[in-house]
Order: C-alpha cells, then structure tokens, then sequence
C-alpha cells in the first residue's frame, strides 16, 4: 500500500467514523419525537430455470425452482427517511439466503445529504459491462452470469458542487456469494465460503470513494476514485481440490459519460486501476473501457413502439489476462420498446468476443399483466465458449428462465 493510499484512509476514518456515530444518534432521536409516515411493499418473485445441455460436472441439475421475497418497510418523517428491505430467498439449488439487501438512514444535515446503513449503489453507463461500477459485492448463488448486486454497509455524505453532486463514501467489505454443487454456471472445483486477503487487504477494511457527478447541457458526467478490497477476487487451488477466493486492495479512477445528440446517446466509461488479480491469479495495474452509442427510433410507422439500436465495445489492456472476459469484445442488439400501459419491453444483445470466437446471446421479454403481476422470460446461450479461457466451464450452461413477479 502506497504512503498516499494509507494516508487517505487515516483521513476518512477520522473524518466520517466521528461523524457517523454522530448522525445516527440524532437521527434516531429525531424520529423518536417527530411525526412519522410508515408505507409497506415489497415483491414475491417465483422463478423456474432449465438448461437444456448436460451438466459438464457431477452434482450439477438440469432445471431449478426459486422463490423470493423482498419486503419493504419505508418510514417517512420531516427529520429523514428509514428504508428496509431483507431478502429471503431459497429453491431446489440449495442455496438458501437470508440478508438484508437495503436496511439504512437518509436525512439532510448542515447542506449535506447523509446516507447510513446498508444500500446497493450503480454506478455507470454502458449496457453490456459496467467496469466503472466496483462498490456492491456480487451474489453469484444462482451461477457465475446471473450475478446481482448485494448491499454494502456504508456512510454516505454528498454536497452539491457546481452543476452536480459530490458523494464522500466509506464503505465496509462484504464477499461474493458462490454458487454450490449441484447449481450451473460454476467452475468444476467447489467454492468455499471462508476466504483469504492479500494484495494490502485485510479482514474488516474500509473501503473509502469519491465520486462527483453532474449535468453540462447534453452531457452527463462523473468522475470517480475508489480504494478498497476488490469484488473480483483470485481463486486459490487448496489441498483438497477446492477454490479458496483471494481478495486484494484495489485503487481504481474512473470515469463515464454519457452523450445525448439529437436520438442518439455515446456512452464511454474509463478505467484505471491497480492491484487486481489478472485471470492468471497476477497482480497487475491495468486500464480498461467501454464505449458504445444508442440510437432511438421513434413511433415506427405510427405504432407508438420505438426501437433502441445498441453497439458497445469493450477493451482490456491485459487482453487474454483479463479476469473480466471483457478483453476485445463487441455488444450489438436492440430493445423494442411498445410503450403500453403494460410496459412491454424485449431486448437482445449478442456479445463477440473478437480474440477467441465465444459468443453469447441474450434474449429477454417483460410484461406486466395487472397492477400486481408482472411475466419476464429470458434466454441466455453460449456459443463456442471451449475457446474462452474466461468461461470455458460454463460451455453447457445455456438456460431459458421464466418468472412471475407479485409486488404488493
């Protein structure tokens, strides 16, 4: 770790933890006195999942059934919000899971907007890989390419500054979850749960980012530095055949932007960042990016339907040591937008990786049927992937996956 990076956590430590406690405490007396709002949601999800291939590894199903439920609880009051939300989910996989997905405070204090708890930030621009957006931790339990984001503990202070906003985080670590023996989508060695630090990393480090963001006419823009452990760890070969993951500190400047001419939007984001793991378990300084353009065409033919064509490409200067698989690749699709009262969308992307010939399609259609529930479909099929060092073992794992969604 480098004098600067050392330096630069001491400070927010001594800045942010003073006032974390600080904020808490007052907000939570302010909602003991204050009148208050409470509203209630949340949504049921059942989902079925079948891959019509083989399974490549022992252990492995053909199909799985899940179910999900995230409630939420929402508290208003003149002083600040409460927002909660667990998730409890589990199915014929195996992986059962309780967490809480968002669980955190938002009030205003002294001309800053203040975040403390546990929440799940997006940052960037691109449709088909994000390189800019490294805070949440990722819940690969359902398999490798059907990650989602998982909260993150956090202290999140942010000013306005010029024509946007900048945020002030420090942000505790939590692990990727992996996905078990008998789910697709995984490496032929099991994941184990516990894990290892190295690279500056350590057990219980903060995190600490910056970013401002804001508007310039037709540009939006954002700019942003973070140093902490890594989302993308190494996996570690242990005696006993199993993958152990490796987390190391990374320090990562970004950038992206987004670009609206007329009907068409160029999206770029822009990376930096050193101590990551490259693909062959190295610690390597690289640069990264993804650049793309969306062009809308309008009400076609009077229909009121409009079609968004979507080109991205993403580069990588490790090339074939990417740990991403986004090395040398080319996005290109469209979404069908029907613009009814029930929300109707399709959307397909076919991702080339230009080094090696893997190929992955992605097809997905929504719906909504009533207030209540929603219909998604969607199909995803690997082409070629034997010649991907990246995704090699999910060669077989095609999947067509059907949802039904009840918010109430």
């Amino acid at each position: 770790m480098t004098m600067i990076n050392c330096q630069c956590r001491v400070v927010f430590l001594e800045l942010f933890l003073p006032l974390f406690f600080f904020i808490l405490t007052n907000i939570i007396s302010n909602f003991a006195f204050a009148e208050v709002r409470v509203e209630q949601g949340g949504k049921i999800t059942t989902e079925a999942s079948w891959y019509p291939q083989k399974e490549a590894f022992p252990g492995q199903k053909g199909g799985f059934l899940h179910i999900e439920t995230r409630p939420e609880l929402a508290i208003f009051s003149d002083k600040g919000e409460i927002f909660i939300q667990p998730r409890i989910s589990g199915g014929s996989s195996g992986n059962g899971i309780v967490d809480i997905r968002e669980g955190h405070f938002t009030t205003q204090f002294g001309g800053a907007d203040i975040l403390v708890g546990n929440t799940i930030l997006f940052w960037g621009k691109t449709e088909s890989y994000n390189p800019v957006d490294v805070v949440n931790a990722t819940d690969y339990s359902r398999g490798l390419m059907r990650g989602e984001k998982r909260g993150s503990p956090m202290l999140s202070v942010s000013w306005p500054l010029g024509a946007g906003e900048i945020d002030f985080l420090t942000i505790g670590f939590v692990e990727n979850i992996y996905p078990k023996a008998s789910t697709r989508e995984r490496p032929s060695p099991q994941i184990l749960k516990n894990v290892s630090y190295s690279g500056g990393a350590k057990s219980g480090d903060l995190a600490n980012a910056v970013r401002w963001s804001g508007y310039f006419g037709d540009v939006d823009f954002g700019i942003s530095w973070f140093d902490g452990i890594g989302k993308s760890p190494r996996m570690l070969l242990q005696p006993n055949g199993k993958l152990k993951p490796d987390y190391s500190r990374i320090t990562q400047a970004a950038m992206d932007i987004q670009y609206i001419l007329d009907a068409s939007a160029l999206k770029m984001e822009l990376i930096h960042r050193s101590g990551q793991y490259n693909r062959s378990g190295v610690n390597e300084s690289y640069r990264a990016g993804v650049i793309g353009i969306e062009h809308n065409f309008y009400d076609i033919d009077g229909s009121g339907d409009d079609i968004i064509l979507i080109a991205e490409y993403a580069h990588d200067s490790r090339v074939g040591r990417s740990h991403s698989g986004f090395q040398n690749d080319f996005t290109f699709g469209g979404r069908w937008l029907w613009n009814d009262v029930e929300g109707t969308e399709f959307l397909s992307l076919l991702t080339q990786d230009l080094d090696n010939g893997g190929k992955t399609l992605r097809v997905s259609f929504d719906r909504r049927i009533n207030n209540q529930l929603t219909f998604e479909v969607n199909a995803r099929l690997p082409y070629r992937y034997n010649r991907d060092p990246n995704n090699v073992a999910l060669k077989k794992d095609g999947a067509i996956i059907a949802a039904l969604i009840f918010n109430f």
